[in-house]
């Protein structure tokens, strides 16, 4: 189970400090991470709340700018199961994790669950996964020696990085754990990685994954819910749903909107 600190939307967005009051929890005592919760079911004004709220951080992002600020996280049966609209386990991850301008949070507001009651949002304290690893694995992760597929047709995130290391100078907040646990078996065949040896190098990813998992904890977001976490610090991924999706239509099955905050007072770095 999720530690998350828990929000009321209505006393978020009512009164004289609303929205700072979400900056201030997520910066503070939520330490990266707050869940909001919207008593009304009223999900189109939910989402433009939610957008006020996000809006105290920093810049809201468009990063697919036809979706406009929120893109839908449906589950399609055709999708590879490992990937955003599959029914699998999604890996924990940051996302656009190879771009210069790498999204300070990522915010997911659920609009359906899974019916089957599967698909639980999963979460890992990346400070404290690096903190596990010796001095040695620390050093070999810093190199700026990865690289990483780079996501097509999105905009505001600056550009792909050829080469970044996947652990910063300092792990304060001030620059993002490059991160994604699904670049690990191109690592083990010598993939994405500029190195004298590979299998060295994707030897010490492989305990940070594994330091990762080991620090993941899981939150189901029900209806109303808008999940806000910063992505210098944690990455992020998805439980499977439940078995027998096949039987539900896809208006039935879970569905999660998401959107960014870039650089910004609070939302980020440059």
């Amino acid at each position: 189970m999720s530690d998350v600190l828990t929000l009321n939307g209505r006393e978020l967005t009512s009164g004289p400090h609303a929205p700072g009051q979400l900056a201030d929890a997520v910066t503070g005592t939520g330490n990266g991470r707050a869940l909001v919760r919207f008593e009304r079911q009223d999900h189109t004004l939910n989402l433009e709340l939610s957008l006020s709220l996000l809006s105290s951080l920093g810049p809201v992002l468009s990063v697919y700018p036809d979706d406009g600020c929120w893109s839908d996280l449906s589950v399609r049966l055709s999708a590879d199961p490992g990937r955003t609209h599959g029914v699998g386990e999604n890996r924990l991850h940051v996302d656009l994790v190879d771009r210069d301008r790498l999204p300070r949070y990522i915010a997911l507001y659920c609009v359906r669950e899974d019916p089957l009651g599967g698909g639980a949002s999963a979460l890992a304290d990346l400070w404290e996964a690096a903190d596990t690893l010796s001095d040695s694995d620390r050093a070999m992760l810093a190199r700026p020696a990865f690289s990483y597929f780079a996501d097509q047709g999105v905009h505001g995130v600056g550009e792909s990085l050829e080469r970044f290391p996947v652990l910063p100078e300092r792990i304060d907040g001030s620059a993002p754990i490059r991160f994604t646990a699904k670049m690990s078996p191109h690592l083990e065949r010598g993939e994405l990685v500029d190195a004298e040896e590979p299998q060295t190098t994707a030897a010490a990813f492989g305990r940070f994954v594994d330091a990762v998992v080991a620090h993941r904890t899981t939150i189901r977001l029900m209806p109303g819910n808008l999940l806000v976490v910063d992505q210098h610090r944690y990455a992020h991924g998805r439980m499977p749903l439940g078995d027998g999706q096949d039987r539900y239509a896809a208006t039935e099955r879970r569905l999660l909107r998401q959107t960014y905050v870039g650089a910004g007072a609070r939302g980020g770095t440059r």
